[in-house]
């Protein structure tokens, strides 16, 4: 003791105040709490391990299934669209050959309308100029025919003067020969009026 007289007295107070307290640890409880905690440690490896083997690995498992499923997904709406536009490419591509198609058939008919149109006008035109022609021919005809009645008359009516300052009753021969007299120097006449 003779060593503690040497300490001041103040540390060997504290140390006993030290001692006395229960927060110090002592070695004791230090390999306890060392001993806890180490198990403490196993414990918690051991939950994560069965965790992970429990818990983790499905619901990983279903986090990936549901990952390729919505990856399935996206790829499936992918195709979808792809297709689906590829269907509006060709719709519209059908629309515009049946719009060019409809204006090449407007075309045509406006081009048909006028040709046709053209060939009624024309044979028109034709059956106007026979018509005419047929006309003129009748027209012709009937001048003749009037001209033939008219020279028959004025040659009746010539040799018909002629008897009455002849003061000859008519002779039949002469009443002839002056008739055909008068209608050639009516045709003779004619002819030259035609020309």
């Amino acid at each position: 003791m003779a060593n503690l007289d040497k300490i001041p007295r103040a540390l060997l107070d504290v140390v006993a105040e030290a001692e006395s307290e229960s927060s110090l640890l002592s070695p004791d409880q230090m390999a306890h709490y060392a001993v806890t905690a180490l198990v403490t440690i196993v414990n918690l490896l051991v939950a994560y391990f069965i965790l992970k083997l429990v818990l983790f690995k499905p619901l990983i498992k279903v986090i990936k299934k549901r990952q390729e499923g919505i990856t399935a997904q996206v790829e499936n709406a992918e195709k979808q669209e792809k297709a689906a536009n590829e269907k509006f490419e060709e719709a519209t591509k059908r629309i515009d050959a049946s719009h060019e198609e409809a204006l090449q058939i407007i075309a045509d008919a406006r081009s048909q309308a006028e040709k046709q149109s053209q060939t009624i006008i024309e044979t028109a035109k034709k059956e106007a100029q026979e018509i005419r022609d047929r006309a003129e021919e009748d027209a012709k005809r009937t001048r003749k025919a009037m001209l033939e009645e008219m020279k028959d008359e004025v040659a009746d009516l010539a040799v018909s003067i002629a008897g009455h300052v002849l003061g000859s009753d008519g002779d039949a021969k002469k009443e002839s020969e002056l008739r055909e007299k008068v209608n050639a120097e009516l045709q003779s006449t004619e002819v030259k009026a035609g020309e």
